[in-house]
């Protein structure tokens, strides 16, 4: 009995999406602010969640905060954060609606309101920037400040592994079919 070139090709396919994993319901965005020779680099997880996100859906951070001098490394063991329902998540960026008033999103050494080691996203008198929108941060007393208008994309997501795995399993088919294609 002969496996037809269909059966083949799907048990291929069914093999490598088993291999391939599950997706995560996390999702990690990578940060890159510059301002000058400052700059804030480092990634941000959420729980996978679109839409308006607060800290409640921020899983991890890692967030090197350079003032041109030194540099200050925020992540989720020596900081906080705060920001309710302040970010906007999707599949591709995190943003942040720098427009309006009172919106506010904090990681803070070592605690919130003290003053010291923090990166800020505020609009118009939401709490750090004053009467204009800004995304801010200090280091060691030294503060860096970059103005905004609107929303503003602050961080990028990283494709899942599975992701490639799909991608890899697709070109290998194609690379499949145009060899048979070929030999026929």
């Amino acid at each position: 009995m002969t496996i037809s070139l269909l059966s083949r090709v799907l048990l291929g396919a069914g093999t490598l999406l088993a291999l391939a994993g599950n997706a995560h319901a996390v999702t990690q965005y990578l940060v890159n602010q510059q301002e000058g020779a400052a700059s804030i680099t480092g990634y941000i997880t959420t729980n996978g969640s679109v839409g308006n996100i607060g800290s409640g859906d921020m899983l991890d951070w890692n967030l090197v905060l350079n003032d041109g001098i030194s540099s200050f490394t925020l992540n989720h063991g020596n900081s906080q954060i705060y920001g309710p329902s302040s970010w906007i998540a999707s599949s591709t960026d995190l943003s942040f609606d720098f427009s309006g008033t009172g919106k506010m999103a904090l990681f803070q050494n070592p605690n919130i309101g003290s003053g010291r080691n923090y990166w800020c996203l505020d609009s118009s008198s939401g709490g750090c920037g004053g009467a204009y929108s800004a995304s801010d941060w200090r280091v060691n007393g030294a503060l860096v400040v970059h103005q905004y208008i609107g929303v503003q994309s602050i961080a990028h997501a990283v494709p899942e592994p599975a992701t490639y795995a799909m991608l890899g399993a697709g070109l290998g088919l194609l690379g499949f079919a145009a060899r048979r294609r070929k030999q026929a």
